[in-house]
């Protein structure tokens, strides 16, 4: 795979309404304030991690995204693709006009595509897609812009992802009891009781040249399907191992030179069981440094491909990543203590998601002093 860079990004979530003040809260081991929603079969709260408001309708706050991560570069686009990603699509939206109408008529729906085609009209991209492959939808949409690039389809590629609060999704989840009681978040912790929604939006512009300042450098990556379940992956972790060994390969690199790894850890029982077993069938006991983000980010389902490598990208340019206060009890070696990497160290960041849609990616870190 050809290289590509990560020019700049914007993050909105949970930690902060800025790609720098989220990458601070990590550094610092902030964990965000929950809000609370209440699970209607049990009439339980379940915790939610919100977004900051901005008092404005999704297609404002998606343009303030694409504005602080565009700058300058926002006369001509004609030559950048838009790919939207995202699981949440416009339920939100159609939740609160049934509210305001009492019903649902179909002739409300704005599917994912419209919105991308809107947003390209007003941007003037030269073209739109949209990705909804569940967890693994924003990451995705890198690994596609990234080929679309090589192609020479376009000079740039903007991707952009978002989750929205929505009472289905909340719902849902709780329904399945993936929803945590206690509002501790803890991937891989033996008592771990389940994952916490979080809201986001997250935008990162891509191309082929570094540019003055990159975040990161996308060397590879891959994406496959397990098909042996409806829902989750093969908890032996060999599908998983395999779609890591498909990123490596696509990337050039072995194993043994990974430093980092981002796990997807959404603190269900099968997810974090099936990648313990993978990631334990790739590196057996050479395990490199790992990490979790979910915690302070909330699991933000199809955004958390972008949002999850933004946070990271940002916050090793400020230091070491914080210590997992549970590191002594957890199923993998969490850090015990704070985790500094060596500049342009490799990483593996993986996302495995609802349905067996499972992907991996390999990342260099990027100084904030020079391009690697």
């Amino acid at each position: 795979m050809i290289p590509t860079y990560l020019q700049c990004g914007a993050l909105h979530s949970g930690l902060g309404n800025s790609l720098t003040s989220a990458a601070q809260a990590l550094s610092d081991g902030t964990l965000p304030r929950a809000g609370q929603f209440t699970l209607h079969e049990l009439q339980q709260p379940r915790p939610y991690l919100n977004a900051a408001p901005h008092g404005e309708d999704l297609a404002q706050r998606l343009d303030d995204l694409l504005r602080e991560t565009l700058g300058d570069g926002t006369a001509d686009l004609s030559d950048c693709l838009l790919i939207v990603a995202s699981t949440s699509l416009d339920i939100a939206d159609l939740e609160a006009r049934a509210r305001a109408e009492q019903a649902f008529h179909h002739e409300h729906s704005t599917p994912l595509d419209l919105l991308a085609e809107q947003l390209r009209q007003r941007w003037g991209f030269a073209d739109a897609f949209t990705l909804n492959t569940a967890c693994t939808s924003a990451a995705n949409g890198l690994l596609y812009g990234a080929r679309l690039l090589a192609t020479g389809s376009c000079r740039r590629v903007l991707v952009l992802a978002f989750e929205t609060p929505s009472a289905l999704a909340m719902q849902g989840f709780g329904a399945l009891d993936l929803t945590s009681p206690s509002g501790r978040y803890r991937p891989f912790h033996p008592q771990r009781d389940g994952l916490i929604l979080g809201e986001a939006y997250a935008a990162a512009l891509l191309s082929l040249e570094p540019g003055d300042d990159p975040l990161a450098c996308l060397l590879g990556g891959f994406s496959a399907c397990d098909t042996s379940n409806l829902t989750t992956t093969r908890e032996d972790g060999s599908h998983i191992d395999w779609v890591m060994q498909r990123a490596l390969h696509s990337a050039g690199r072995q194993a043994g030179e990974i430093a980092l790894v981002k796990l997807h850890g959404t603190a269900t029982s099968a997810n974090d069981h099936a990648e313990s077993n993978g990631m334990r069938r790739l590196f057996g006991e050479n395990l490199p440094a790992l990490c979790v983000l979910k915690p302070w980010l909330g699991h933000t389902l199809g955004a958390c491909g972008l949002s999850e490598i933004l946070l990271l990208a940002q916050a090793l340019r400020l230091g070491p990543l914080p210590a997992s206060d549970y590191a002594a009890e957890a199923m993998l070696p969490l850090p015990k203590q704070p985790l500094n990497l060596a500049p342009y160290a490799l990483l593996l960041a993986n996302f495995f998601g609802f349905g067996g849609n499972n992907a991996s990616l390999v990342l260099q870190a990027c100084s904030a002093e020079a391009t690697p």
